[in-house]
């Protein structure tokens, strides 16, 4: 059961589809299983809140009867039950490409800017230790990589040939 996430942008979800491709996994968009529970509201500027522990129950529910690995991906990936998840990837890029990739994407200035400081500050990243641990968490600069090399990473670091350990990346000069 793993976890992909990371602040918008960063490729989570090509990723997951090249992570599930290679390990014959099956996959759970998490964003799309929150919208189609209708397990949120919307704040004022129309972003979807999503509801945590009405999310956990339905993820539980989806992988039940599951039998193979599992992929997860989504922004609230790590988010889900530590006792569910046996791995959590977040993938990092950099603040300035990210900024160019969320304005192409039609995101307003004040949502990128808001994202880009989410991503200089590592707050994914360390929301992730906080809830799974550093033994669980990999950390992947997906700035200049292509999906299958940033899956050809973990999988080393899977197999314990390298480590992604977390805490490796800082973006903090680049923004700040």
């Amino acid at each position: 059961m793993i976890a992909v996430s990371g602040t918008p942008g960063t490729g989570k979800s090509v990723f997951a589809r090249a992570l599930t491709k290679k390990l014959g996994a099956s996959v759970i968009e998490l964003n799309a299983l929150i919208t189609k529970k209708k397990i949120y509201k919307l704040d004022a500027d129309g972003t979807k809140i999503a509801n945590l522990p009405k999310m956990r129950e339905e993820f539980a529910r989806a992988i039940k009867d599951s039998s193979g690995p599992v992929i997860v991906e989504g922004l609230l990936a790590h988010l889900l039950q530590k006792k569910l998840l046996t791995h959590v990837v977040v993938l990092r890029t950099s603040p300035n490409v990210l900024e160019r990739r969320l304005s192409a994407r039609g995101y307003s200035k004040a949502k990128t800017r808001e994202n880009v400081e989410a991503e200089a500050l590592d707050i994914i990243l360390w929301e992730a230790v906080d809830a799974h641990s550093t033994d669980k968490v990999y950390e992947i600069d997906t700035t200049k990589l292509k999906p299958d090399a940033a899956v050809n990473l973990f999988l080393k670091a899977f197999e314990g040939k390298i480590s992604l350990r977390p805490g490796k990346i800082s973006w903090l000069a680049e923004v700040f």
